[in-house]
């Protein structure tokens, strides 16, 4: 016996009538009940269709940056009471700052974490100091650019240098016995504020550098986010 496709149909139909009994995507009113059969197979069709796209989507836009962990909003709530130097950093730029490297969401303890956010640092700080070098072999030989972009090149790859320096430290460091906090540590990833902050005042005032200048003051943030990791850090946690 022939049984009509509608009957498959209905329990998918009963079930989207539910929720979709008027168009949230057109202006005008769809109500199902009163569509003629093909007309309710091809809504049926479409809304599933909707569906699919809007669930890609989401899925794409959230892809992008890792959901912040427990571990990144404590860290950072912490970091920004015990940053040392001047007034604390935002904990909404330091969750952004670790949630641009996607390791951030897999750091198992704030070593690892600490770790990450120093290899953020300085991606971002070759990346700058790669512009540099590209701005210097297009400026012209004896304006008062040269010399400026020149310091930073020199002051940019002192910042990586020393970076990777501290960062083997952090692996290395087994902990104070006497229960203190590793201040040294601290003190060496904080060092790099003062060769950007050099370069920052060089550029002022300097016209066709805003950019650079603007991602100069991030990377001296980001330095305050690390001290401020490093500041909470103590591996008998």
């Amino acid at each position: 016996q022939y049984t009509p496709f509608s009957v498959y149909l209905s329990p998918l139909i009963s079930h989207i009538s539910q929720h979709f009994s008027t168009s949230r995507f057109l202006a005008i009113p769809v109500v199902i009940a009163t569509m003629p059969r093909t007309t309710i197979i091809f809504s049926t069709i479409l809304f599933m269709l909707l569906s699919v796209v809007i669930t890609a989507q989401s899925s794409s836009s959230d892809s992008g940056k890792p959901k912040a962990t427990k571990l990144m909003v404590e860290a950072c709530k912490n970091a920004s009471i015990n940053y040392p130097y001047g007034d604390p950093f935002s904990q909404e730029f330091c969750l952004s700052t670790l949630q641009s490297d996607n390791q951030s969401a897999e750091a198992k303890d704030l070593r690892a974490l600490v770790l990450v956010a120093i290899d953020t640092l300085k991606s971002h700080v070759t990346a700058a100091g790669g512009k540099i070098k590209k701005m210097l072999q297009d400026a012209k030989k004896g304006t008062v650019m040269m010399p400026v972009l020149s310091f930073c090149e020199v002051d940019y790859d002192h910042v990586v240098r020393r970076l990777n320096v501290c960062q083997g430290l952090i692996r290395d460091y087994q902990g104070d016995k006497s229960g203190r906090q590793p201040l040294r540590l601290t003190h060496c990833v904080e060092m790099s504020f003062t060769p950007l902050n050099k370069c920052s005042i060089g550029l002022e005032d300097m016209p066709g550098v805003e950019v650079l200048s603007k991602e100069n003051v991030e990377l001296q943030f980001m330095v305050q986010v690390n001290t401020g990791l490093l500041a909470s850090y103590d591996v008998h946690d």
